[in-house]
């Protein structure tokens, strides 16, 4: 499947936002396409694992996720900010921060979606 995601830094310090293993397109930049600027549409999009974004800026990324590998239940991808001061909420127990998982589980073993994501 392919996923799109926006990148917002809304702090005051530079961040660099990782997907471990997956490339990603970078597809826009602070709300503007990557395709089509100037005159002759040219696309200045590019592919990276790692998306800096300094104070203030967002970034419009698309990545293809891999097919299943398995063994187990389904396959794990870090998303993360490799500003690993970031990877800790401060809170007693350590657990917390920019990061997530992304989640790739075998063909035909999810139900379609209820409902829209919000």
């Amino acid at each position: 499947e392919r996923v799109l995601l926006r990148f917002a830094n809304l702090g005051f310090m530079q961040s660099a936002m990782h997907l471990t293993g997956i490339d990603m397109q970078v597809v826009g930049k602070d709300a503007t396409l990557l395709r089509g600027l100037g005159t002759n549409g040219t696309d200045t999009s590019y592919m990276t694992n790692t998306v800096s974004l300094a104070a203030g800026e967002s970034a419009d990324v698309i990545f293809t996720a891999p097919p299943y590998q398995g063994p187990g239940a389904y396959d794990t991808y870090l998303l993360y900010n490799r500003n690993y001061s970031r990877s800790d909420n401060l809170s007693p127990s350590g657990y917390g921060g920019q990061m997530t998982e992304v989640r790739v589980y075998p063909t035909g073993t999810l139900g379609a979606q209820p409902y829209p994501n919000g």
